[in-house]
């Protein structure tokens, strides 16, 4: 008895706690530390309802999960127990309406970057009319490229400075500003191991170009049951490590998303604009014009929680290209496939059914099925139509208390074909880079990590990735062998009905990764991650490589 009196007040305290409207409405991005320790909370099952499927979170869904693991407090090891100490000077405002343990630059007090406390160059926060947060961020990376069969080593150092602006409006509304500028010296084919350089266009603008930027920027409208965004951020779709379907391997684009949750369900949807292949035009007065093809992808899933332990969902996406906004499409509510087969099948449509488990406490099972294209009475024969990914992975703490440490694994299956299309411009990509983090179509990838907290503000990781890809084949005379394994390169007229996986020249891929993250002062970050690559080529081409990050990162 005495024991569920204490329950009841704990979550009467909650519920009280959860009355006052402090937190905000903007996003935190994806790269923030914070899904790290949710994920592991939600495998020990301290937190419910976390859909780690999409990301990014709202502040105030973030809050509420803090909320939720504070409750479990006295079950955290030490490390985490710091974590949450530290998640509650991060996200202070959001939880009690105060800025004690932060400093801003223009306000009271004096401000030193190399504390503890949440840093700012300027902040103001009204209750129930709005906030404003201003920071500074700076970026300093170097790179350096060992080529083990050149024998051949280059490097690039990168400086980035940039600020930050966001805020909340009458609890309901927020908005969020930022932008970069950056400066590459060295070797530019070197600064591509950071992927986002490879596709920037005033870097790639001109052969000599060291110059860089990045902006994005959002509004959004939260009213609990639903919310609404326009703008442009990262967002990440799907899964683990190998298999997410939307990540930031590709440009980041500008969309307009919606999300409801009601009771068990929840629904989400975007639709956005990407680029097609670039391409240019002679032009008598400038010489050339750039020429980017109109492109849009569309996305929507329905989620049931049917208990705290599993959720499931299904969902789609719509890809087309060369021709104005498709309404059928910019409708949430409709069946992109129907849709597709009502505007003449001049599109991509796919659809996917993903599901986790976290029954076992501390292990979190998940899986993603989907279907680029089908047809069921050809299944197994071999049929170049029948294109779907398989995803299988896990997160595990179950050696929680005893040790801080976590293990990832995945599998990912690429039918021959995925995400290619007969109309090259059709395909699942952005400016010609794929949109996930998959590799290409016509292969399987093995992946598994071990991440150490030293401590709270520490961690270390020793990653393992094996991949083997179908490559299509080249014939003598320069003409290509399609057996699906290009995502710029469809099924033609010409090619073989039958293909079967991993048909074609076979390539291996190791890599092996090692990495430490530490933050000495609260927004000051210190990273190294050093990458081995062994990789077998079709036509007897080795690839020997080791890739060394070092990256300082700080926001003030």
């Amino acid at each position: 008895m005495g024991t569920s009196k204490v329950i009841m007040k704990k979550y009467l305290i909650v519920l009280l706690f959860s009355s006052v409207l402090f937190a905000q409405t903007e996003y935190v991005p994806v790269n923030n530390n914070v899904y790290t320790f949710l994920e592991r909370m939600d495998a020990l099952g301290f937190i419910s309802s976390y859909n780690s499927f999409e990301l990014p979170k709202t502040r105030h869904e973030i809050v509420s999960f803090i909320k939720e693991v504070d409750l479990h407090k006295d079950k955290l090891d030490a490390v985490d127990h710091s974590i949450l100490d530290d998640l509650k000077t991060e996200f202070e405002y959001d939880l009690y309406g105060t800025l004690n343990n932060s400093m801003s630059l223009f306000g009271k007090g004096d401000y030193n970057p190399f504390n503890q406390k949440e840093k700012y160059i300027y902040t103001q926060a009204d209750s129930g009319l709005g906030t404003l947060f201003i920071n500074l961020t700076g970026e300093a990376d170097g790179i350096i490229k060992s080529d083990r069969t050149a024998n051949k080593t280059t490097s690039a150092k990168l400086g980035i400075i940039g600020g930050e602006i966001r805020g909340t409006v009458l609890n309901n509304f927020g908005f969020y500003i930022s932008g970069s500028n950056g400066l590459l010296l060295g070797d530019k084919e070197t600064s591509f191991l950071q992927k986002d350089l490879q596709y920037n266009f005033k870097l790639n603008e001109k052969p000599g170009s060291t110059f860089f930027d990045e902006t994005a920027g959002y509004l959004t409208a939260d009213f609990n049951l639903i919310r609404f965004k326009i703008g442009r951020d990262r967002i990440k779709i799907g899964y683990g490590y190998i298999g997410a379907l939307i990540d930031d391997n590709s440009p980041p684009f500008d969309y307009i998303g919606m999300n409801i949750n009601y009771g068990i369900l929840t629904f989400s949807y975007f639709h956005a604009k990407i680029a097609g292949y670039p391409g240019n035009q002679p032009d008598s007065v400038t010489a050339s014009v750039n020429l980017v093809g109109e492109k849009y992808i569309g996305y929507h899933r329905i989620g049931i929680n049917p208990s705290k332990y599993t959720e499931f969902g299904i969902g789609e996406f719509i890809i087309y290209a060369n021709r104005p906004l498709e309404f059928s499409y910019v409708n949430p509510f409709n069946f992109y496939k129907s849709a597709e087969h009502a505007g003449q099948d001049r599109d991509n449509s796919m659809l996917f059914f993903d599901i986790s488990n976290r029954s076992i406490c501390g292990l979190k099972l998940y899986s993603y099925l989907l279907l680029d294209d089908i047809d069921f009475g050809k299944l197994f024969t071999g049929w170049y139509g029948n294109q779907t990914i398989w995803n299988l992975g896990l997160t595990s703490s179950n050696f929680y208390k005893y040790l801080p440490l976590d293990i990832k694994a995945e599998y990912q299956r690429i039918e021959p074909y995925v995400f290619t299309h007969r109309l090259q411009y059709n395909n699942f990509t952005n400016l010609g880079y794929p949109l996930g983090t998959f590799t290409s179509p016509n292969s399987e990838l093995f992946f598994t990590e071990l991440t150490y907290r030293f401590n709270y503000r520490c961690s270390g990781s020793l990653g393992f990735i094996y991949g083997i890809h179908g490559a299509n084949p080249i014939n003598p005379d320069g003409s290509v062998l399609n057996v699906g394994g290009d995502i710029n390169l469809g099924h033609r007229a010409f090619d073989s009905e039958t293909i079967h996986f991993l048909n074609g020249d076979l390539e291996y891929q190791r890599i092996v990764s090692a990495s430490i993250n530490y933050e000495p002062y609260k927004e000051i970050n210190l990273i190294l991650k050093i990458n081995y690559l062994n990789l077998s080529l079709q036509n007897s081409v080795y690839q020997k490589e080791i890739q060394s990050f070092f990256t300082l990162e700080a926001k003030l």
